[in-house]
């Protein structure tokens, strides 16, 4: 901490942070230290400009900080062994490289001041210790990171970044631990990287639906359509999920949204069917569920109706709404006769089997409109809108 605030000595801590990075064993403590350090990375980052810091660097390793290379082990392995051993002596032990007691220490090389795109290279390196072997799960609780709002600096820098595993440590080190999310929209920060037209590389897909399964409400009430357009350009799906729940929720809640009822990728209307039938929600119908029923109805949009009418039915209570919601079903039944199955599934399993005291009246309902459809000559399906 003192060699990254003093600035005068991260050459030779780079040698330790590559050392640490290339650690494939290397324990869990390294992660709250890790965000530390890039605590105070993204401090002295946020002095640089009119800092008069200098460092002395190697001519080696000022090329790999310059261009933000990572040297392979191979590049190490060509460096004189002279030269790694000296960069190590000094930060041993008895040594005083932050200059704590005042006596000068000469450094190799010749004086560089230290830009932005290499404190930009030494953050991608110390989240990569801390965060590359994290995988973040909703009911984590061993770290606690405390979140400042100087950290602004170390989200906008990473998860900007052209690299997919940069993202993908920064979005951990976002979601991981039980203390309050950092300030700001994680979303907001992906805009860049979802306008891009590449997929997420699978580890930024694991850390995407992981973070959206512990971040979601807050994204969703500060940055809806980046939220939006997040989840669908992440296109996840059943199997990629774990708490089907949490999703389930979430997808009711963008549908709810007058962003996410228009801009929601049909993808996530059927897997919302999917993830209520598994996942045995059970909530009350709510206003706005029955007019996303009508608005789908009344613009004949049947494939995204025959999916939110099983959020209906799961969710609904014997009541005097039943005549419309019957109607609506029945006109869904006869315009599109290939979602039938469907609902003779949900009156065997799903949560109409829930046990609650109407459960099985609900059921006897919606078996006795799938009968009378089954029973009726039903027209041909009329292409989709």
């Amino acid at each position: 901490m003192n060699g990254i605030t003093d600035g005068s000595c991260l050459h030779h801590l780079n040698y330790l942070l590559e050392f640490l990075a290339a650690w494939e064993k290397r324990p869990a403590c390294l992660t709250p230290m890790a965000y530390q350090w890039c605590s105070a990375i993204s401090e002295a980052a946020g002095r640089s400009d009119s800092s008069e810091i200098t460092i002395n660097l190697s001519s080696e390793l000022n090329y790999y900080l310059r261009h933000q290379v990572r040297p392979r082990p191979q590049d190490l392995a060509t460096l004189p062994l002279r030269l790694i051993e000296w960069e190590f002596s000094k930060v041993g032990p008895g040594r005083d490289p932050v200059y704590l007691d005042a006596t000068p220490h000469h450094s190799r090389g010749r004086p560089h001041r230290l830009t932005s795109p290499m404190y930009a290279y030494l953050l991608f390196i110390t989240l990569e210790i801390g965060f590359h072997h994290v995988t973040p799960s909703r009911h984590q609780s061993v770290l606690l990171l405390h979140h400042t709002s100087h950290h602004k600096w170390v989200f906008e820098t990473a998860i900007t970044s052209d690299e997919d595993d940069v993202i993908a440590d920064a979005m951990c080190a976002w979601s991981t631990g039980n203390g309050a999310a950092p300030p700001g929209s994680c979303a907001s920060y992906l805009t860049k990287r979802v306008e891009r037209d590449a997929p997420f590389s699978p580890r930024l897909r694991l850390a995407s639906v992981c973070a959206i399964e512990r971040i979601w409400r807050y994204e969703l009430a500060v940055s809806g359509l980046e939220t939006i357009c997040w989840l669908n350009h992440l296109n996840a799906d059943a199997d990629d999920v774990v708490d089907k729940g949490t999703w389930a929720w979430l997808l009711v809640e963008a549908i709810h949204s007058s962003m996410g009822f228009e801009s929601l990728s049909s993808h996530y209307w059927d897997l919302l069917d999917k993830l209520v039938v598994a996942s045995e929600l059970w909530l009350h119908l709510t206003p706005r569920d029955t007019e996303v029923m009508r608005l789908l109805e009344e613009a004949e949009d049947w494939e995204k109706l025959g999916a939110w009418m099983v959020v209906v039915w799961s969710f609904l209570p014997l009541s005097e709404s039943m005549e419309g919601i019957e109607d609506v079903t029945l006109k869904l039944l006869s315009r599109r006769p290939s979602v039938l199955p469907r609902f003779e599934d949900l009156c065997e399993a799903g949560t109409l089997a829930y046990p609650r005291r109407d459960c099985q009246v609900l059921k006897d309902k919606l078996q006795r409109m799938c009968d009378q459809a089954r029973s009726e000559k039903l027209p041909p399906e009329s292409p989709p809108p």
